[in-house]
């Protein structure tokens, strides 16, 4: 069974600035704290069921041995996995713990947090992801599948036949596997005018980040229908009975095993490199969203602070200025 990591806010966003939150006015320090879930999928062990006719046929008169019947379709569907992920990513649940989670932290040293605070934030989040009970429409993300069914139908059949989907019932185990983060300072040296960014935790081992957090915690199951384009069939309409009524349904409930699970830490670029990215080394060359400030406005910021601060950079070029 497949599992798929699903990281929290995405790598590619978070290469803006905008995508961090912004600790003062001033634009001088940020923060971001980053959810690495994982989906482990199952089958459920219940029988095929087919959903509402897609056509009626009926078998031709005059016929005397058997045809085949053979048409396509087009059937809109719901992609689980990206409507999981926008979930995620829309939900106030994930924002709130994220939020407590930083109140928590040491960013400046290695994590602090206690294993009860671990404990007590995620089973939060647990209880937040089921009460919201079913993915809601406006999260959902469909694409239209193609397929064709054909059949060979017997010609003393002259009953109409329906062409009906099935779908089989799947789920995703969702579990919350590790959090990273990270936090951005510019700033100045004693004796410096240009402001540079500094991250914390600060990074000695790139081969032991001490700014991960492993967790394993199980947060809910969510079931769905999964279509079967090639068992779709053909069948007597007076035999059909919907049985699927709505296959873009997403339910979510408590987890299937509440067990703590290892989760490997997924493999996406590290904040550290993000950072790199989103905050160059000086605070004066930092990306203007719209055009809101330049280069030359945040030389003059820097060069009023030193001098009101008098520190040591003013102080020996002073006579310049």
């Amino acid at each position: 069974m497949r599992r798929i990591q699903l990281s929290v806010p995405f790598s590619v966003d978070l290469i803006e600035e905008n995508a961090w939150e912004a600790l003062n006015d001033k634009g001088t320090s940020f923060r971001i704290v980053r959810c690495h879930f994982q989906l482990n999928e199952r089958i459920l062990n219940e029988p095929h069921q087919v959903g509402e006719s897609l056509a009626v046929y009926k078998s031709p008169k005059g016929v005397g041995s058997q045809h085949v019947i053979s048409s396509s379709f087009e059937l809109e569907e719901v992609k689980q996995i990206n409507s999981i992920e926008k979930f995620l990513f829309e939900s106030e649940s994930t924002a709130r713990f994220a939020s407590e989670l930083a109140a928590h932290l040491g960013f400046s040293k290695k994590n602090s947090i206690s294993a009860k605070v671990k404990y007590e934030i995620s089973e939060k989040l647990k209880h937040n992801i089921v009460k919201s009970l079913e993915i809601t429409e406006s999260q959902k993300i469909r694409a239209t599948t193609s397929f064709e069914i054909t059949n060979t139908i017997d010609p003393n059949v002259t009953d109409p036949i329906v062409a009906v989907p099935v779908f089989r019932r799947k789920s995703f185990d969702l579990l919350l596997g590790h959090v990273d983060y990270l936090k951005v300072d510019y700033e100045r040296g004693l004796f410096g005018l240009r402001k540079k960014s500094k991250k914390y935790p600060k990074i000695e081992d790139f081969n032991n980040h001490p700014n991960r957090i492993e967790f394993g915690t199980p947060l809910a199951t969510i079931k769905y229908w999964e279509f079967l384009p090639k068992s779709s069939v053909l069948m007597l309409e007076e035999e059909h009975k919907v049985q699927v009524k709505n296959s873009e349904q997403l339910f979510i409930e408590q987890p299937h095993c509440t067990k703590r699970k290892y989760v490997n830490f997924p493999d996406v670029p590290s904040l550290y490199q993000i950072a790199n990215a989103a905050f160059p080394l000086k605070w004066i060359l930092r990306k203007a969203p719209n055009n809101q400030w330049t280069e030359d406005m945040l030389k003059e910021i820097e060069l009023e602070e030193v001098r009101e601060r008098n520190n040591g950079w003013w102080q020996r070029y002073r006579k310049n200025r």
